[in-house]
């Protein structure tokens, strides 16, 4: 073989591993927040990012400079309408701006919201042709600006100008003021000129492009190059920093870069994402579409003060929460099918997935094993549905919609297909097992171990499916999650007997009972709570242990590492009650909320504290838990913004530099709206806020996640709105607060009060003059009005007189109806007695009647019949006649006003009984006188 040829073998084997090595990536990602242009609504490109020492960024965008607080983003137009290209934010917090032929800084105004100020008018007037501005450096108390053929220099009063053809770049190395001239190469700023450095002709390569310069070590800059890659300047000496994952790197074109660490560096590229290598040049992690930022063109980078990694890019902004213990995992990046088991076995990662199982070598040397560089690769025969992984007697088993295997290296080989199994539990303490349980969908199955070999299943097949089992003494349970639970117990010849629990205690639910197994215990979670089996009673009982770490409220996966703390799932989020503590709590991620699998497929693998794994709806998440723990980030909350709801313009505070003195808020805008945000990029889920207004709330609101509050109507008076944060740890940030004062409305003011009195003294003095033009009319009036009094009191006792006069004749009328009614009652009384007079001769004359008939009986010779019967006719004829009636009919006519004449004129059929009856009955006389009066 030629030499020729030799190189280039070794060109292509080299250019092939760098390929390679560059394909892989880190198979943890942390979690990556995509901001698209209609989320911040700005324009699509975002050149440089800057943070002040609030907290909030700031992006050089297409359309200015944009600000985001964490909950809102505002967008600060230049004057001239351009495109901003450069930002920098000095020690007193003034914001510089490079755009278009623009430069000036955005500050602070009266209401604290940012003004911009333009420098252009500072620039000489030949000189103000500049084009984009694309680099802002702090040096030596001057501001400087570099645009292609000219480099402004600003000292707080005025501005020079350092031409050239063209300045390529402007920075800071080894804390001096540096430059690339396209001419002399690289030169530094001394004493007011530009001196050369390292001269074009000494330069490693030619037509170095420079993006950025970042501080490596003492006296060392490393130097970041579009195309060839990055280079080390030490003093004055400029040589490459060669590596095959840095060469493959540059061929992306680099357009900016910063530092993570002391031993790791970001660089952002047009064409590959954002690339992490180490100090030493090796790759470590890659961000491009494929693991979730919006596209691979980032023109910047920052690491904010929390460890995030923002890039900027070509369309959108995007976050990288590179310092977050939580990292997701995807077996397959191209397609995210849902998590269900994992497993670690044999220094290699298996996880299974809704599609089948992969795998990956793991880094022994990491601690935390999702920096494990590398790719999944997809086991052999597992396609499908996968549901469990489990290592049993040494061996790793697979529990398969399509039945159970045996998983050696990447090849699944089928143990049983005749049905689906869940999963595998070794039946006895003792290892290796000779007993080892299979959940499957027709029941339980047991198998026979020996030598890593699994047969001879027996099936139970009275249990329904078993996809719930846990082994305590003697008892095997298998739960159903709406079917009820079932027990197999074996007896001294190790036979099992299969039997459903009877659920004396009412505690199952009509859905998701399971049963889990938590070191020695028994657990069963329900619907109605958490349950364990007490084997002196032989039966369930509400768990008071688990109860007061985790609560009562029902959970619906349940585990304990090794620390002793217990995992747990509910209402689809995943709570830690960390006993490690000196008094246990528990720990939310919220961070994963509603996106781990649920419906009895939740599933958690603490692996220890710094590798736990939780299945997902895509893949799974891995959480450092000793880092997610100390990860306490300090807390800030910003009040952003202050104004009226009463006004169009109602701003009162923009969110920078708190007034010296409380501002005075018109009484007519007393409704006010506040906006709060805190700097903790990425876990808004964690932050809650509190709120009071002092002065009017009597207490702290309730936690809560919105970011503001209004206050309506307020009386005048002075008041602090104060607000603070707290994440999910519990740990709460330092007290914001505003002061503010309502005036009073018009009529409360000293000058309305002024008017107030004067007016009182005006009210005063003219009363006196009312009084005395009163006086003086009493005065020339008093004759007149004792003329009224008398002919008012002439009338009025002439008035008197007639009414004494009607008075009088009132009473004579009065006692002329008396009269009048005295005559008419004794009237009445005589006819009640006239009519009683007749009722006692009626009863006389009856009475000798029966008598004479009574002598009629006797016999006597010298009376004689006929003589007898005589006196009987008179006697009846003096019965009948009617001349006492008749009399008695005219008295009563004369009394009651012609009564029963009427009555006879209105009525002629009425006969004399008719009428005589109608009369008694106004008489008012009782049945048994009116019989007698009318011979009944």
């Amino acid at each position: 073989m030629t030499q020729t040829s030799m190189r280039l073998v070794l060109s292509l084997a080299f250019l092939f591993l760098s390929h390679f090595l560059f394909a892989q990536n880190t198979i943890g990602i942390p979690n990556i927040v995509n901001y698209a242009k209609q989320v911040y609504g700005a324009g699509s490109q975002n050149w440089n990012i800057a943070q002040d020492k609030t907290g909030i960024l700031y992006f050089a965008n297409t359309d200015g400079l944009l600000s985001f607080d964490g909950t809102s983003w505002r967008t600060y137009r230049l004057p001239n309408k351009t495109v901003a290209r450069s930002l920098a934010i000095s020690d007193d917090n003034r914001i510089y701006v490079g755009g278009q032929g623009e430069i000036g800084y955005f500050s602070p105004g009266l209401k604290g919201e940012l003004t911009y100020t333009s420098l252009n008018k500072l620039v000489p007037a030949r000189d103000n042709d500049f084009a984009d501005v694309w680099n802002i450096c702090f040096y030596k108390g001057h501001v400087f600006f570099r645009a292609n053929k000219k480099i402004l220099d600003f000292d707080g009063a005025r501005i020079s100008v350092h031409s050239s053809f063209n300045w390529g770049f402007l920075g800071l190395a080894n804390g001096e003021l540096i430059a690339n001239e396209s001419e002399r190469g690289i030169v530094s700023y001394v004493n007011g000129k530009w001196e050369t450095k390292s001269a074009t002709a000494q330069l490693p390569v030619s037509g170095l492009l420079i993006r950025t310069t970042l501080p490596i070590g003492r006296d060392s800059t490393l130097v970041v190059s579009l195309m060839h890659g990055l280079f080390i300047l030490h003093h004055d000496t400029l040589s490459s920093f060669k590596t095959p994952d840095i060469a493959e790197t540059s061929t992306r074109n680099i357009s900016s870069a910063t530092l993570l660490s002391p031993d790791r560096i970001a660089l952002a590229t047009n064409l590959g994402g954002c690339v992490i290598i180490n100090k030493q040049g090796k790759f470590i992690q890659r961000f491009t579409k494929r693991e979730g930022i919006q596209n691979n063109n980032v023109l910047s980078v920052m690491l904010d003060k929390d460890k995030n990694l923002w890039l900027g890019l070509d369309n959108g902004i995007d976050l990288v929460t590179y310092n977050n213990a939580i990292r997701n995992i995807y077996p397959d990046q191209d397609n995210r099918n849902s998590g269900y088991t994992s497993v670690v076995y044999g220094k290699a990662l298996y996880l299974g997935v809704s599609t089948g199982v992969y795998r990956v070598n793991l880094d022994s040397s990491a601690r935390d094993f999702s920096y494990t560089i590398g790719v999944f690769d997809f086991v052999t025969n597992s396609e499908g549905q996968v549901w469990n992984l489990s290592v049993v007697n040494d061996r790793l088993m697979l529990g398969h919609n399509k039945g159970s295997f045996i998983i050696d290296g990447g090849k699944a080989t089928a143990l049983d297909t005749k049905t689906g199994f869940w999963g595998f539990q070794p039946v006895y303490d003792k290892r290796p097992s000779l007993l080892v349980a299979a959940g499957t969908y027709n029941g339980i199955s047991f198998y026979s171990s020996a030598n890593g070999t699994f047969a001879n299943p027996i099936v139970y097949t009275k249990v329904e499916s078993a996809r719930f089992v846990a082994i305590g003494k003697n008892i095997i349970w298998i739960a159903h999650p709406y079917k009820g639970i079932y027990s197999i117990r074996f007896d001294s010849f190790g036979v099992g007997q299969a039997s459903k629990y009877t659920d004396p205690k009412k505690i199952l639910s009509t859905n998701h009972n399971k049963v889990f197994k938590l070191k020695d215990r028994i657990i069963l979670t329900t619907d109605n709570g958490i349950f364990e089996y007490d084997e002196a009673l032989g039966d369930f009982a509400r768990s008071k242990w688990l109860e007061n770490l985790v609560g009562r409220s029902p959970v619906s996966y349940i585990t304990e590492d090794k620390q002793g703390n217990i995992w747990f799932c509910r209402d689809r989020k995943v709570g830690i009650a960390d006993r490690s503590l000196a008094k246990p709590r528990i720990i939310f991620i919220p961070e994963i909320d509603g996106r781990i699998m649920a419906n009895g497929f939740e599933n958690i693998n603490v692996l220890d504290s710094n590798n736990v794994i939780i299945a997902a709806e895509k893949g799974f998440y891995h959480i450092d838990y000793s880092l997610y723990k100390k990860n306490k980030l300090p807390l800030q909350v910003l009040i952003r913004k202050v104004q009226s709801t009463l006004q169009d313009d109602g701003l009162i505070y923009g969110g920078y530099n708190s007034p010296e003195a409380p501002p005075g808020i018109q009484h007519r805008y007393n409704s006010l709206h506040f906006e709060c945000s805190s700097t903790l990029f990425g876990q808004e889920q964690n932050t809650e806020f509190s709120y009071f207004l002092k002065g009017f709330d009597r207490d702290w609101s309730s936690w809560t996640r919105k970011t503001e509050r209004d206050y309506t109507n307020l009386p005048a008076g002075n008041y602090v709105f104060q607000v603070k944060c707290r994440n999910n740890a519990d740990n709460e940030s330092p007290v914001s607060a505003f002061s503010f004062r309502i005036l009073p409305p018009w009529y409360q003011t000293w000058w309305a009060y002024t008017f107030y009195l004067l007016l009182f003294a005006g009210l005063i003095y003219l009363f006196y003059k009312i009084q005395q033009r009163r006086y003086r009319r009493q005065q020339r009036i008093k004759l007149e009005e004792q003329q009224r009094k008398y002919n008012a009191e002439q009338k009025e006792l002439q008035l008197q007189h007639q009414l004494e006069i009607q008075e009088n004749e009132k009473e004579i009328i009065q006692l002329r109806n008396e009269k009048l009614q005295s005559e008419v009652e004794h009237k009445n009384t005589e006819l009640a007695s006239s009519a009683m007079n007749l009722v006692r001769k009626k009863e006389i004359l009856s009475k000798l009647k029966e008598d004479l008939l009574q002598y009629k009986n006797i016999p006597e010779a010298e009376r004689s019949s006929k003589e007898f019967l005589r006196i009987v006719r008179t006697l009846d004829k003096e019965l009948d006649h009617n001349e006492e009636w008749e009399q008695f009919a005219v008295h009563f006519d004369s009394v009651h006003t012609n009564y029963l004449k009427k009555l006879k004129e209105r009525y002629p059929s009425l006969t004399t009984s008719d009428l005589k009856l109608a009369a008694y009955l106004r008489l008012s006389l009782s049945t048994k006188e009116i019989a007698q009066l009318m011979n009944i």
